[in-house]
């Protein structure tokens, strides 16, 4: 079986709105914004204040960075990810999960929020939380702030 963490997964509702001197979007509660990377991982964020209210993506400056950067976080999750101990079928299918990078950089908050199967669905939370520290995001004030990830899993069958 090939676990990709490649799927496109949009949660986003987008409204145009007009500014006197520039036309710009609107990003609304529920929107994800793609990390752009040169690799294949498609993670998705969003910025959180200390009440994990969502923050304009516009104020910030740095985004949290895995340890070796996104392509070694790819690699640590094939590499870390296993089944308990027992019988398991192979599937098909794909899981969403979310998780947050929170001010000290530790990964917390992690959800499964489209769920496969129990075996499944429990792997990905626990392959997430393995994942070690973070270097923080930081708003361009230099303030530390939390980032909420949306990571898919997608299983596929080897022929």
């Amino acid at each position: 079986m090939t676990i990709l963490l490649l799927t496109s997964c949009t949660n986003s509702e987008k409204k145009e709105t007009e500014n006197s001197s520039e036309s710009e979007k609107e990003i609304t509660q529920s929107e994800f914004k793609k990390v752009e990377s040169q690799n294949s991982l498609n993670l998705e964020y969003q910025l959180l204040d200390e009440n994990d209210e969502q923050i304009n993506f516009s104020s910030l400056s740095v985004l949290p960075e895995f340890p070796g950067g996104f392509d070694s976080l790819t690699v640590f999750i094939q590499k870390n990810f296993e089944f308990s101990q027992g019988d398991f079928e192979e599937i098909e299918g794909k899981i969403k999960s979310t998780f947050v990078v929170d001010t000290l950089g530790k990964v917390v908050d992690i959800e499964i929020i489209e769920r496969l199967r129990k075996d499944y669905d429990t792997a990905s939370y626990k392959v997430i939380s393995k994942i070690p520290d973070w270097k923080p995001a930081e708003m361009r004030n230099g303030k530390k702030v939390k980032v909420k990830f949306l990571l898919p899993f997608k299983f596929v069958l080897e022929e």
